[in-house]
């Protein structure tokens, strides 16, 4: 098959990679898969919403209620904009499951269903990319051909392992918020295009889903820019298509992605903010990057170098490009990590066509930071833990009561038991690559990406109940509703009482306004005979403070509850 991107010049030969047959032994899928699970589960389950999702929560569960509009939410009388299509979907699954599960567990589904399918969509990706011509390896001299089927399915395993071990996904990753939708939108429009050559009304349904998902999820102006960005790339295909299939389908995804995203800007009154980077913003641009896209930039960036020939074929171009344009584009914004995440898709797919031509020098080092970094990292949960069991060592200890002051620690079997299997699992994978065998192309990322959940199981099973306890709005919630309800017993108060805030944001607002089921004055029309908030209501001789407190150890976020003396 010939490079799309082809243009009838002579050019330089591209320099594929040269592989022995066991290269490409394929990774047991049960293993791949509990591995995916033990990286998806932990994060979505067993913690309330905290200040990352709660917003987004709070739209969600009021929509499932009918407390607000699908297409005009507001909360607590102040518009939200953007986003329709995650909050659609959280909404709709507390709905359908919200009695089975609980309003909390059932908005998440969806975006763990999200954050699934953008795993998968790059498997795919990749594996369609390496198919191509220009992306397999040269024929072995001596021995059986290498089957490019079985090439393809190894870089797609390579690809997929060094998307699970990037850092900046574990956090915003696991949130039930737009950008795990974004996240998938951007693989299933990877996918597209790596199916254009052959299945061309297949390839534009994707891309017009992908592009449409980010009009609809607050990403109006990247679906415009990636539309723009893809009309580029794929250039060739547009004019020089063979056959007109492969025209109108593109052309017609390429118009959804620009309409919708015209629309969605138009909606919320053109968004995009952005400018020409200074020197602290280019500094925090790689410093955050650096870490956030650890380990694929160092293996993108390698694998651009030894294709060098080959920039402009089918396999490398459209990865490349996407990256650059959510690079850019996150750089423009501020360095917005939401806008990083949209750059690991491309970025591991990259990483994975440098995994055939990485030295082993490369690979080695890649290891041993895998296997340093992650079981200190291990060994800290485990010590921190300890603390939190038997108070030893102390001054860990001292400063979890610090951090987290009155918690009780509990001991869950389970969790244990969870724990204890990933760091024994994580053992046997140090042992299985230190030894003398022949391993596959994806052998490289097994460390890393094992590493990472590791990490992420050890935190979600044994940290995550101080950290719930230390970030959840539960406990103030409820605290606040029965001081509320309290006082209007007390002064024969009748109706349902609201809350008039005071100095805090509607994040917070939200996350209290779930857990006490009172609303705020912003959507009332009759004044509040309660304030809540960081500062004194005015004028203070007409209110009374009948309740203090806040998260534990949030010292700087402490909140005042006052009723009114007004009659």
């Amino acid at each position: 098959m010939s490079s799309p991107f082809s243009d009838g010049q002579t050019r330089r030969p591209p320099a594929r990679p040269a592989l022995q047959p066991g290269a490409v032994g394929k990774l047991p899928r049960p293993l791949l898969l509990l591995l995916c699970a033990a990286y998806l589960l932990p994060g979505f389950i067993g913690r309330d919403p905290w200040r990352t999702d709660g917003l987004s929560f709070a739209v969600m569960w009021q929509m499932a209620q009918g407390l607000t509009s699908w297409f005009h939410p507001t909360l607590y009388g102040q518009t939200i904009t953007g986003g329709w299509l995650a909050h659609w979907l959280g909404a709709g699954s507390i709905r359908a499951f919200g009695d089975w599960l609980g309003p909390v567990l059932a908005s998440r589904l969806p975006f763990m269903l999200a954050l699934a399918a953008s795993m998968g969509l790059t498997w795919y990706a990749a594996f369609h990319f390496a198919r191509h011509d220009d992306a397999q390896p040269v024929r072995p001299a001596f021995g059986p051909p290498i089957s490019p089927t079985d090439y393809a399915r190894a870089i797609a395993d390579g690809v997929l392992l060094t998307l699970l071990a990037t850092l900046g996904l574990l956090g915003r990753g696991h949130e039930a918020s737009t950008q795990v939708v974004q996240l998938a939108a951007v693989s299933g429009v990877l996918l597209g295009v790596s199916l254009l050559p052959r299945k061309p009304w297949k390839s534009a349904s994707l891309i017009a889903a992908g592009l449409l998902s980010l009009a609809l999820t607050a990403a109006g102006w990247f679906a415009l820019l990636l539309s723009f960005t893809l009309g580029l790339v794929l250039r060739d295909s547009l004019r020089r298509g063979k056959g007109r299939p492969i025209n109108g389908a593109l052309l017609l995804a390429l118009a959804i992605g620009v309409l919708s995203g015209l629309w969605a800007e138009g909606q919320m009154g053109w968004s995009l903010q952005g400018g020409w980077p200074d020197l602290d913003t280019l500094g925090n641009f790689f410093r955050i990057g650096l870490w956030f896209t650890w380990p694929a930039w160092p293996l993108a960036a390698w694998g651009l170098w030894r294709w060098r020939e080959s920039l402009q074929a089918w396999h490398l171009r459209p990865a490349w490009a996407i990256a650059a344009l959510a690079l850019l584009s996150a750089l423009a914004q501020g360095n917005n990590d939401k806008v990083f995440l949209l750059a690991l898709p491309p970025l591991a797919i990259l990483a994975g066509f440098a995994l055939p031509v990485l030295r082993r020098a490369g690979l080695a080092a890649i290891d041993w930071f895998a296997v340093l970094f992650y079981s200190l990292l291990a060994l800290l949960v485990w010590v921190m833990w300890l603390a939190l069991f038997i108070g030893w060592p102390p001054k860990p200890a001292a400063n979890i009561a610090r951090l987290a002051p009155g918690f009780q620690f509990t001991l869950d079997p389970v969790a244990l038991t969870l724990s204890l299997l990933a760091t024994l699992a994580w053992g046997a994978v140090v042992l299985w690559r230190t030894g003398r065998h022949r391993h596959p192309l994806w052998k490289g990322m097994v460390l890393s990406a094992s590493g990472v959940t590791l990490a992420w199981v050890l935190v979600g099973s044994l940290w995550m109940p101080v950290l719930n306890y230390a970030s959840t709005y539960r406990n103030v919630g409820r605290e606040v509703a029965h001081a509320v309800h309290s006082a209007s017993a007390l002064s024969m108060q009748t109706g349902t009482p609201c809350l008039q805030p005071e100095g805090i944001d509607l994040t917070t607002q939200a996350l209290i306004g779930y857990w006490s089921r009172l609303d705020f004055s912003a959507s009332r029309t009759a004044p509040c005979p309660y304030a809540l908030g960081a500062r004194a209501p005015q004028p203070a001789s007409q209110w009374r403070l009948i309740w203090r407190g806040g998260r534990p150890g949030d010292r700087g976020g402490m909140l005042s509850l006052y009723q009114s003396l007004a009659p």
